[in-house]
């Protein structure tokens, strides 16, 4: 239910082999079968899977181009020409072109280093910056680094100046190479193995190339951050320069380096999660917010006052930068209310307000969240528009843009990461293209998913298997850290002391799984049934004790949690909105018609049930796996994935504005839902023509005793506050057992309506309007229940 959960690889498992080798290599068979799934499956290339010796590294001379490259840099120190290293603005650019920069320093040449400025020059290389670049220095040679292979005409243009180029890139090739020397793995006649270096790593061949393996592992450390950071697949020798590279960056061989991880209390224990999450985006940040100079000189600098302040100012950018991706995420979420989300499969978004610097992060959240490409543009002058695309696994967003590169005026990148330059006025036609493109594409790789490599009972779980697990190290793109599904029935569930946000899940055998951000899922690990987890096992230490943890990745229960008096109180509550009954417009539908009007189509609809009856109705009626996702309260996914939710809250995050048809199960107490629904979106909304408020409504008391008696219960709780609405009434029902919190949600409806009470949201509590006298008879509410009530 919700989240399918995949095994990330199918084949059968050779369970004799596994543990045959298992034994050999004094290994967990987990471990080994972990390696198994993901293609090492032999004692030799386990062996060769878990060495860090750097005589596994390819010879630099495979790759196409690097005897040429290094004859001409050789020529370059023989006769003391001047050299300008031309990198890009983020921590692969940044990385490489200090590889680089150091080590020709080193050689004896004059070198002069550009790093382009995000806004100001833009990906690459350009005529202007070349330019200036040429005029002022007069180089023999510029050297690109992680730029480059895009530059055909730029490079033509330095070449008939007399100005040599030796391009080192990573990106796609495209058809048209530059005519000068050319360094990447990607090129289609390159035999180089591993295809898929960093920018940094290319840098770092050339420099093992010219100098040697001792050479090569003194910028080790610099390479192995830029690989982390530029998500390149973590495979072949990616991997071991990272090892390599972890090594060093512990060892402190780079000053700045070191520095900025003393900053963040990382010298003795730094991790590569660290690395992705701590360094990289600071790294970055330098030049999302102002100058990317600052963080190479950083990496390139002996001055130890210079680093510092350098330091201090990336620090503060990434601050900045935090709080620039928040504002501009929140508009663009804004944005999609306007946006076509049910039947486009990508989001395409543009600003003249935006600004470049961080369009790519902001694209990858909206990615990520709503599980299909996300371009994101802003202006770059003239009628042109700059864009920055993120894609999901299975789509090639290079590719993607290929097929609409008629449009563009440029682009350039990778499968999962690209940019690209387009007029304004080709941006409406670049929509409807690229949409008709992803169209092509399985709906599957537009649905959530969940991948795990190995199943296991929490009680498998120990010391030896979690260190075992270490040895799988580095992780990231394309080799993740693995991820095991446990099947439990029997969850004990328990916030966590220091931040009710988050929840401490403990399954039977005693192993605690904590559970971020978790407050509104907590009901998806109760009730009855088997409780399918995903989940990434780590060892802890407390008070100079170690022990064993999980962190929960996913959750699907076999049946929805769905407490049926909590879920007739929401309903209950829902009479506040009265007051829209005159915008009420929907039609009604026959109940036995109800999968007809539901349909077939994965995104746009949400049906709304408010117990558990209607709930199972629709299971039996329509099939379970009709709606991609089943909801409790609360939203699992901001995507507008086809829903059934159960007593919905509204005001928790349910983008009511990205669905076309919200269907009702239940008749609502008042049309005023349905108007406030019809305020919130386009939908078309459907209601059933039978009327079964009765099950709701026929325990509810109208009386002045009975409503009464619930004002004194708030008066005397004037000190409870709680998250939201339903929190604070179970709350109460905590302090007061007789208290029915259906009863209590229509009260304190009334109450408010009438001015009696004043209600605060953010952490809702109720405070009494002193001197304030009402009759009930002057409660819309109340009225409108009582008329229900004398028809029933």
């Amino acid at each position: 239910m919700n989240v399918k959960l995949k095994k990330r690889n199918n084949s059968e498992v050779d369970s004799a082999a596994i543990e045959k080798i298992a034994a050999n290599l004094s290994l967990h068979p987990k471990f080994v079968e972990i390696l198994f799934s993901r293609g090492i499956n032999s004692e030799s290339d386990i062996i060769r899977f878990l060495s860090s010796d750097s005589d596994g590294l390819h010879d630099p001379f495979k790759m196409k181009g690097m005897s040429k490259a290094v004859e001409r840099l050789k020529s370059a120190v023989e006769n003391d020409e001047t050299v300008v290293v031309y990198g890009d603005y983020d921590a692969d650019g940044i990385c490489a072109a200090a590889i680089l920069s150091l080590y020709l320093r080193a050689c004896g040449l004059d070198v002069r280093t550009h790093i382009p400025n995000r806004i100001g020059d833009g990906y690459g290389l350009n005529i202007s910056s070349l330019e200036k670049i040429i005029e002022d220095v007069c180089p023999d040679l510029i050297l690109t680094c992680d730029c480059g292979i895009s530059g055909y005409d730029e490079i033509e243009y330095c070449l008939d100046l007399g100005v040599d180029v030796i391009v080192t890139d990573h990106h796609e090739v495209s058809e048209k190479i530059p005519e000068c020397i050319v360094l990447n793995p990607k090129q289609s006649d390159c035999n180089y193995p591993c295809k898929f270096l960093c920018g940094a790593g290319v840098a770092l061949k050339l420099v093992e190339a010219m100098g040697g393996r001792e050479a090569m592992l003194e910028y080790c450390d610099l390479a192995c951050v830029a690989t982390i950071a530029d998500l390149v697949p973590m495979l072949d020798e990616n991997r071991l320069i990272v090892r390599l590279g972890m090594k060093a960056v512990t060892e402190g061989k780079n000053i700045g380096l070191h520095f900025l991880l003393d900053s963040q209390d990382l010298t003795e224990s730094a991790t590569c999660s660290d690395i992705a999450f701590k360094i990289a985006p600071r790294i970055n940040a330098a030049g999302r917010i102002g100058d990317a100079y600052r963080a190479f000189e950083m990496l390139t600098s002996d001055d130890t006052e210079v680093i510092n302040s350098i330091i201090e100012e990336i620090n503060e950018a990434n601050v900045k930068r935090k709080a620039a991706c928040d504002k501009l995420y929140d508009e663009a979420v804004a944005d999609l209310v306007y946006e076509d989300l049910v039947n486009f499969r990508c989001i395409v978004l543009s600003s003249p307000d935006w600004e470049k610097g961080i369009t790519g992060i902001v694209a990858a959240r909206l990615s990520n969240e709503f599980r299909r490409p996300a371009f994101i543009m802003v202006p770059s002058g003239d009628g042109f528009y700059k864009g920055t695309c993120r894609s999901v696994e299975g789509i090639n967003i290079y590719d993607a843009l290929s097929s609409v590169g008629d449009i563009l005026t440029e682009f350039g990148g990778h499968s999962q990461a690209a940019g690209f330059s387009i007029k304004s006025e080709n941006i409406d036609i670049f929509k409807t293209r690229m949409n008709e493109y992803l169209l092509r594409f399985p709906i599957e790789h537009f649905l959530p998913y969940c991948l795990y490599d190995v199943e296991l009972k929490p009680e498998e779980v120990n010391f030896e298997f979690i260190r075992d697990l270490d040895r799988l190290e580095p992780t990231g793109n394309s080799f993740p850290k693995p991820l095991f599904k446990m099947s439990v029935s029997d969850l004990s569930v328990a916030f966590c002391k220091t931040n009710i946000n988050h929840t401490t899940l403990t399954t039977a055998s005693g192993l605690q799984i904590f559970a971020f951000n978790f407050y509104n899922k907590n009901h998806y690990a109760l009730g009855d049934g088997i409780k399918d987890m995903i989940v990434e096992l780590q060892l802890n230490e407390f008070n100079n004790k170690e022990y064993s943890r999980g962190v929960l990745k996913e959750i699907s229960p076999e049946t929805l949690y769905i407490n049926d008096e909590t879920a007739s109180a929401v309903y209950v509550k829902y009479s506040e909105m009265y007051a829209y009954a005159k915008r009420a417009e929907y039609s009604l539908y026959d109940f036995d018609d109800l999968k007809k009007v539901v349909g077939d189509n994965p995104f746009g609809t949400m049906i709304i049930a408010f117990d558990r009856k209607n709930y199972e109705e629709f299971n039996n009626l329509c099939g379970a796996q009709t709606a991609v996702l089943h909801d409790y309260m609360f939203p699992s996914l901001k995507n507008n994935y086809t829903r059934i939710a159960v007593a919905p809250d509204l005001n928790s995050g349910f983008m009511l504005s990205a669905y076309n048809r919200i269907i009702l199960l239940d008749k609502p107490i008042t049309d005023g839902f349905i108007g406030y629904l019809n305020s919130k979106t386009k939908a078309e909304i459907f209601v059933p023509s039978r009327d079964e408020r009765a099950r709701f409504v026929a325990g509810l008391h109208t009386s002045r005793l009975e409503l009464g008696k619930y004002y004194d219960y708030i008066r005397k709780n004037t000190d409870l506050s709680a998250a939201n609405i339903f929190a604070f009434v179970k709350s109460m029902k905590g302090r007061v057992a007789e208290l029915d919190i259906s009863q209590m949600m229509l009260a304190i409806n009334v109450f408010a309506e009438l001015g009696l009470i004043k209600t605060q949201s953010d952490r809702f509590r109720i405070t009494l309007v002193k001197g304030e006298r009402r009759e009930l008879s002057e409660s819309k509410i109340l009225s409108e229940m009582e008329n229900l009530k004398s028809k029933l």
